[in-house]
């Protein structure tokens, strides 16, 4: 339960209460700000290698490959709308392709590919007012650069990719030494790459390290297959071992290239490492199309906690599209166009003072059509559409943050009751009223909009094996939301340690393989604003509220029905043995009642594993066995997953536990509704 105020516990109880709600609206996805590009410059540079770097005075450099061995760079002082980006200064005749481009305070570093195969290096330390050259490694066979200042220090590294091999070159710009760290991709290595095609990189003060993405094609088993990978190098210059988050089989004609990632330098707490990639598909109709996504907020880049890659721009781009950023703007090119978006994020709008009336719905597995609907008092006609009325920040998905409270002897008190995300609105009148209703989903709803765009399959040999909670991490990332468990709450063995070979298909829905997922385990799923918890529903737990006392019934149903007495989980050991382990309810038993469950799973290869799905099954059947339904006066603080106590003597229940499985909240200013009725099972 939510912690509460003793003035706020106190107001809630009385017999006359005053409700206080609020709502704002925040143009963020899962936290993170959504950008708004605008395009400054469209030019007719041909596409090819490229990058962009900021200097400590805020100016813009910009780097591109131009063919027939030139390598072509620009300075744009305080860049913006009316800045010229078609001038280049040539500075390279033996420019072979591949270049990067890093800058801090007055340095500045440009590598690229030599003719002669080696890896040069042009630098400055003076903003780009002179510049040295000389060779950075003798390096051959790279086909793609990245490079990103290590902090604020004199450390840069160029990231070397070839088409199975990745090396970090470490350079010390006070005195131009160097150290290579290579990773291999080929031979006993684990991933064994056919070929790559492009990477990028950023750094990360808060770990240290430097977080890198790469697009290569990877030999495997049953199939070889395009990937996009993250690794990130550490402080002690070794890689994190690679982590596919999209992939797609050999055969089916899309590729992905050219990938690059981004984390400012000071992160606001609604900016996040932001990936641009590219999609190639070469079959019928074909195209090159820019992808983008970004790491949900709260997690980290070794996590591969990603959103799910989605089309960002309505353009083609061969060599995809570096990222930076200043104090004020995202920035993004290529050779031939720059565009930025505003950083900072906008005030939210206040819905409190219009909400004439809302619904919210919640419950541990439940996916309702829309988990919040929110009446809008738009007699002003402050909603309405059209003149660009509508305030800009309600959009569809924008978030919604609500709060419930009452208004207390201390004034409004409020605790927050959930993030929610625009799905649809609807204008209403009669002779007296004006209406804007706003329709929103929850987390569930999210994951129920939500397919896999390809197979996804963990645990499908012995390479980063993941337990059922880091499927379910990494499953939940893709819709935005963050697996968490602070507070900390109890969590089964079984979901910590079972380890099933799990496969979500191409255009499976989210929840589909959420609840698969879940029945492994006794542990439940609830969504709490932009985050998402588990927990195991232990027999034991305590109550932590009553009802029936101080806090009213105003209405309740209770039942108890018979259910399963018997379930039986049955899997094989890695020798194929047959394994079978029971759980079961000996008092229905007694009674002759022999209602039988059986779960048949492969991945059931121990006693012990099987022991704990055939307990979690009988355990789920005997709370559904006893729902209850309680309407009460609105209980700000109430959770899910919750266990409180009831007691409601006309009908003979004293001080008798539940779990509450879901809750709807109504409000009504018009006709002074603010009641809640909580369904409930048996602890």
């Amino acid at each position: 339960m939510r912690t509460l105020s003793a003035t706020l516990l106190a107001a809630q109880k009385k017999a006359h209460r005053l409700p206080y709600v609020e709502a704002k609206v925040y143009d963020y996805e899962q936290g993170i700000k959504r950008l708004y590009y605008t395009r400054l410059y469209q030019g007719s540079e041909p596409d090819d290698h490229h990058g962009i770097a900021f200097d400590g005075q805020g100016s813009m450099h910009r780097i591109r490959s131009g063919g027939s061995g030139t390598l072509l760079r620009q300075k744009i002082t305080d860049p913006g709308p009316s800045s010229d980006f078609s001038q280049w200064t040539q500075i390279a005749t033996d420019c072979d392709g591949p270049c990067a481009i890093a800058s801090q305070g007055a340095k500045v570093y440009i590598f690229y590919r030599t003719t002669g195969n080696v890896l040069w290096k042009y630098y400055s330390h003076d903003y780009g007012q002179s510049w040295d050259d000389a060779q950075l490694a003798g390096y051959a066979d790279v086909l793609s650069l990245a490079a990103c200042w290590w902090g604020t220090g004199d450390i840069v590294v160029c990231f070397a990719l070839k088409s199975n091999e990745l090396n970090g070159i470490v350079l010390d710009t006070s005195d131009q030494t160097t150290s290579q760290h290579i990773k291999e991709f080929h031979g006993a290595a684990t991933h064994i790459f056919l070929d790559t095609y492009g990477i990028g990189a950023t750094f990360n003060a808060s770990t240290p390290a430097c977080e890198i993405v790469l697009a290569a094609k990877e030999s495997d088993t049953p199939y070889n297959h395009y990937d996009l990978f993250r690794t990130n190098f550490s402080n002690t210059y070794n890689f994190l071992l690679l982590e596919s988050f999209l992939m797609s089989p050999d055969g089916e004609d899309i590729t992905y290239e050219y990938p690059d990632c981004h984390l400012p330098a000071s992160a606001q707490s609604y900016e996040t490492n932001r990936i641009i990639a590219v999609e190639k598909f070469a079959g019928t109709t074909a195209y090159t199309r820019p992808l983008a996504c970004h790491t949900v907020k709260g997690t980290y880049w070794s996590d591969t906690t990603f959103t799910e890659p989605k089309p960002s721009l309505d353009i083609s781009s061969s060599y995809g599209l570096r990222l930076q950023s200043t104090a004020d703007y995202w920035w993004m090119e290529r050779p031939d166009g720059v565009w930025r978006a505003p950083r900072p994020a906008d005030s939210p709008l206040d819905l409190t003072k219009d909400i004439v009336a809302l619904t919210q719905s919640v419950g541990a597995g439940l996916v309702p059509a829309h988990a919040l609907r929110i009446e809008l008092d738009n007699s002003k006609g402050q909603y309405n559409v059209g003149e660009g009325l509508v305030p800009s920040l309600i959009n569809k998905r924008s978030e919604i943050v609500l709060e419930l409270g009452y208004k207390t002897t201390a004034g409004a008190e409020t605790v927050e009751a959930g993030t929610y995300w625009i799905d649809s609105w609807e204008y209403s009148s009669t002779p007296n009223q004006s209406l804007f209703t706003i329709r929103c989903l929850d987390g569930w709803g999210l994951m129920d909009r939500w397919t896999a765009r390809y197979q996804m399959r963990w645990n499908k040999d012995a390479v980063n094996p993941k337990n059922v909670c880091q499927i379910l991490y990494q499953l939940l990332a893709r819709a935005g939301i963050k697996l968490t468990n602070t507070p900390a709450k109890p969590r089964s063995s079984a979901i910590n340690n079972f380890y099933p070979d799990f496969t979500v298909n191409s255009s499976t829905q989210g929840t589909r393989a959420l609840n698969k997922l879940l029945s492994f385990v006794p542990d439940k799923l609830v969504f709490r604003g932009q985050e998402a918890f588990t927990k195991n529903p232990l027999a034991s737990e305590e109550s932590c509220y009553s009802y029936g006392t101080d806090h009213v019934i105003l209405s309740g149903k209770y039942t108890e029905a018979v259910t399963v007495s018997r379930a039986r989980a049955i899997g094989r050991d890695t020798d194929d043995n047959r394994i079978l382990e029971e759980a079961l309810d000996w008092d229905l038993l007694a009674l002759a009642i022999d209602q039988l469950e059986q779960d048949y799973d492969p991945n059931l290869q121990d006693a012990t594993r099987a022991q704990e799905r055939a307990d979690a099954l009988l355990r789920t059947r005997a709370q559904e066995a006893e729902p209850a339904v309680i309407t009460i006066p609105t209980n700000v603080g109430q959770e899910l997953l919750d266990v409180v106590e009831v007691t409601d003597e006309r009908c003979g229940i004293s001080e008798e536990n539940y779990r509450v499985q879901a809750i709807r909240t109504d409000y009504d200013r018009r006709q002074g509704i603010y009641t809640q009725r909580l369904a409930l099972c048996a602890p």
